[in-house]
């Protein structure tokens, strides 16, 4: 068997062991009846694009790590940007998480309506 197919089927047994233990752990929290309700003002937050720009930062990283030329640890041209982006898209999304913080702690949003 050549080491391209050892490579895929070690990673699809990885996949499948992150997977099992993700239903492990899920299956064992038990029904919605146990579940704590969620304290007034947390909701879930708008929707947003920023997953998607770390997706597109993370595509050009992976394809700058695996387009390279012999002897070179990347391509510049494709794995710099990709960096760049998936920065820029991490910091966005986590400043958007600190000011949604910020407004569930001081009561700017009309929670009556939710309610």
């Amino acid at each position: 068997m050549p080491d391209t197919a050892i490579g895929y089927v070690i990673l699809g047994i990885g996949i499948l062991v992150i997977l099992g233990v993700v239903f492990a752990i899920s299956s064992r929290a038990g029904g919605s009846a146990g579940r704590p309700t969620p304290p007034r003002g947390v909701h879930l937050p708008a929707p947003s694009f920023l997953p998607v720009v770390m997706s597109v930062g993370m595509g050009l990283l992976g394809a700058g790590l695996a387009f390279r030329a012999e002897g070179e640890l990347a391509n510049v041209f494709l794995a710099v940007p990709g960096l760049l982006v998936l920065v820029i898209g991490i910091v966005a999304w986590i400043r958007a998480a600190n000011h949604e913080w910020r407004d569930t702690e001081h009561g700017s949003h009309d929670d009556a309506a939710a309610h």
